[in-house]
């Protein structure tokens, strides 16, 4: 097993995990930086049609906002997560992509009175509606089988409506493992959003 950490390493945006296991490459989130330098860092350091599955802790930007460049570079592959994760990305998303289309209008204005080549959004809006019929719809607590010997897990992590830890379990020559990805974790007592759960 190799665990290559993409984003969110030195600093708290762009989640963005891969799983190297039983000749499988697993992403866990595909978020986007965000704050003063969010031009850094948005491409992808690895080539999107080489990646099985993506699994999505949840749906704010900074852990799925670049799900849409995945699609647009090649990937093809299921993308699991909570059922109110998936609603809420078909909303994120969308919004999303108008924000890169938007911007993108606007620094290309202001090239053009410069003299200088237009800007490309970084996705647009075709890219984004390309990851809906991707998307594997999950329950809390039920372990979902990726394979024979991958299967996967989400618990209620309190933080925002769909939210989850991942546990996930795989069997590599013989060797059995558990691995846990947190996601963003709530804290508890909150009115609308259940308290995060126990792994």
């Amino acid at each position: 097993m190799k665990i290559s950490f993409y984003g969110a390493a030195r600093e708290v945006t762009g989640s963005c995990f891969c799983i190297e296991v039983g000749g499988m490459r697993i992403l866990i989130d595909c978020g986007m930086q965000q704050g003063a330098n969010n031009g850094f860092g948005q491409t992808l350091p690895f080539h999107p049609g080489e990646i099985d599955y993506v699994i999505v802790t949840h749906a704010h930007i900074d852990h799925s906002g670049r799900l849409p460049l995945l699609t647009k570079q090649g990937f093809k592959g299921g993308i699991f997560a909570t059922e109110p994760t998936c609603k809420l990305l078909d909303i994120m998303l969308r919004d999303s992509a108008h924000i890169q289309e938007l911007e993108a209008l606007w620094a290309t204005r202001k090239k053009r009175r410069a003299g200088d080549a237009a800007t490309e959004p970084l996705y647009t809006m075709e890219d984004a509606m390309r990851v809906f019929p991707l998307l594997i719809p999950c329950r809390y607590d039920e372990i979902i089988e990726i394979d024979n010997e991958k299967s996967i897990r989400f618990t209620d992590a309190g933080h925002l409506l769909g939210s989850a830890y991942v546990e996930m379990w795989f069997t590599e020559s013989g060797v059995s493992k558990k691995v846990v990805f947190s996601g963003d974790i709530g804290t508890p007592g909150h009115p609308l959003i259940r308290d995060p759960g126990v792994i």
